[in-house]
């Protein structure tokens, strides 16, 4: 995230909180919002754009799978536009080309595999523009483009991974309706002017990976396992208390289990804004666990792989060895809001809390996972929050995770602070209202020669606290 998108962000949260005070409960001790890996979106040589507006979509036309006899796809043409038959190690499978003026594609697309990278091109009079994509009405990602007639933003896609959880209500072998279309990525609506678009979908080949190692981790024996959703028995160093996924349409799970004393992670899944980008959400997630008011999530299901997604961690609320009642429901995010659809699905997982390092009141796990792998906590520096800026030297030819932040630091307003690793940053923040404290964010890094890595806080006066570099390797 850059600094402008950061800033963006904190304003959005801010107004959000404004907006909708009632919502901020107390209790809530960290949560740490997982990347949607089924929502990638990348685009080489073109400035970072994120798109989120909702698809009103046209049927449309013509399409020309694959030979199957032919191992190598063929290209696709036609209006002066081509969708290529391989984009490194992808395959064609389905394209589509609009005719000039149409904006907007519908068609059906059987599925033969779970992992999908859908594409485009597109080409508009004025402005920047990307297309977003639905399935079956779930918003699977946007894809940028700008390219023109004849060319192909290689770079610009939307991925979906095997555990992704639309795969749930669209298996392998059934047909789905896939529609696009393009957007104006200032005004954030379907207001291009002119335009025609391409749109092809590949199986994703396999490729050497630039990045921290990844892999998709089987359910373990003791997992807890209902209708395709999954709490393996332990994620890091978190331990799973009880689980429960309600049957699909559903709104509502009930469950308990014994206390430890431990604090307590919640990972919920939830499918109701499956239709919704991040930026227009209607429905939430109410966890009440034990006596007390309830706590309120983001429902969201980006991972059939449920503990992997978000998550909220909160005291105990009772002593060990007590019964814990948990109840969780489908709620509208906004006081008379819409029903949750009628095939919505939600399932809780609770997690017993592993081992923590504390440092000035901030909470550093022993254990983490991270793409499927585990990391242990191998080196922790910190700096007077006033020194405004702090550097550690990041381990050679190893995969690692390295976590940065702060406790409060006596700023009022809105604070913002950057990581930077060799030529990369990261932007981390919080609005106004925070205490000033930057939280801790994490960080995966892929193997490589010994570096630098700095946090500098880039906006407020810190006037207490600590600023937090912390390094995890392989266990």
């Amino acid at each position: 995230m850059n600094l402008q998108d950061l800033r963006d962000e904190l304003a959005t949260r801010a107004t959000i909180a404004d907006e909708h005070p009632a919502d901020l409960l107390p209790g809530v001790k960290n949560k740490i919002r997982a990347t949607r890996r089924r929502r990638t979106f990348t685009a080489l040589g073109v400035a970072a754009v994120v798109a989120a507006i909702g698809a009103g979509l046209v049927p449309s036309l013509r399409s020309t799978p694959p030979d199957p006899a032919d191992d190598t796809p063929h290209d696709y043409s036609r209006n002066g536009m081509t969708v290529p038959g391989t984009v490194g190690d992808d395959k064609l499978l389905k394209a589509w080309i609009g005719d000039r003026g149409q904006d907007e594609l519908s068609f059906t697309w059987t599925p033969q595999t779970t992992s999908v990278t859908l594409r485009a091109d597109c080409s508009a009079v004025g402005g920047m523009y990307g297309v977003r994509f639905k399935i079956n009405g779930w918003y699977v990602g946007d894809a940028g483009c700008d390219g023109g007639p004849g060319t192909w933003n290689l770079g610009a896609s939307a991925e979906i991974r095997p555990d992704d959880a639309l795969w749930l209500t669209s298996p392998v072998g059934k047909p789905a309706q896939v529609t696009a279309e393009v957007i104006d990525l200032q005004t954030r609506r379907p207001d291009a002017k002119n335009a025609q678009l391409a749109v092809g979908i590949y199986s994703t080949g396999t490729k050497p990976s630039e990045g921290p190692p990844t892999r998709t981790v089987p359910a373990d024996p003791d997992a807890y396992s209902r209708y395709g959703v999954v709490y393996r028995s332990r994620i890091g160093g978190d331990t799973l208390a009880a689980a429960q996924v309600a049957d699909p349409g559903r709104t509502e799970v009930r469950f308990s289990f014994t206390a430890t004393g431990n604090r307590l992670v919640l990972h919920d899944f939830c499918t109701a804004n499956a239709g919704y980008d991040s930026a227009d959400r209607p429905y939430s997630v109410s966890i009440r666990v034990g006596p007390g008011a309830p706590y309120s999530s983001t429902c969201e299901a980006s991972s059939t792989d449920a503990g992997t997604g978000s998550s909220m961690t909160i005291a105990s609320p009772v002593p060990a060895g007590q019964r814990v009642d948990v109840v969780a429901q489908i709620v509208p995010s906004h006081q008379g809001g819409p029903a949750a659809p009628p095939d919505a699905r939600l399932g809780l997982g609770v997690y017993f809390e592993g081992n923590q390092h504390l440092v000035d009141g901030v909470f550093l796990p022993e254990r983490i996972e991270s793409g499927g792998y585990d990391y242990k906590l191998a080196d922790v520096r910190t700096a007077p929050g006033p020194s405004k800026t702090m550097s550690m030297v990041t381990p050679a030819d190893t995969p690692y995770v390295i976590a940065y932040g702060s406790p409060p630091l006596g700023v009022s307003g809105q604070i913002e602070g950057i990581l930077r690793v060799g030529k990369s940053e990261s932007g981390i923040g919080a609005a106004a209202g925070s205490g000033g404290s930057l939280g801790i964010a994490r960080d995966p890094r892929p193997a490589g020669p010994a570096g630098t890595a700095s946090l500098t806080v880039t906006g407020g006066v810190p006037t207490k606290g600590k600023l937090i570099l912390a390094i995890y390797l392989p266990v």
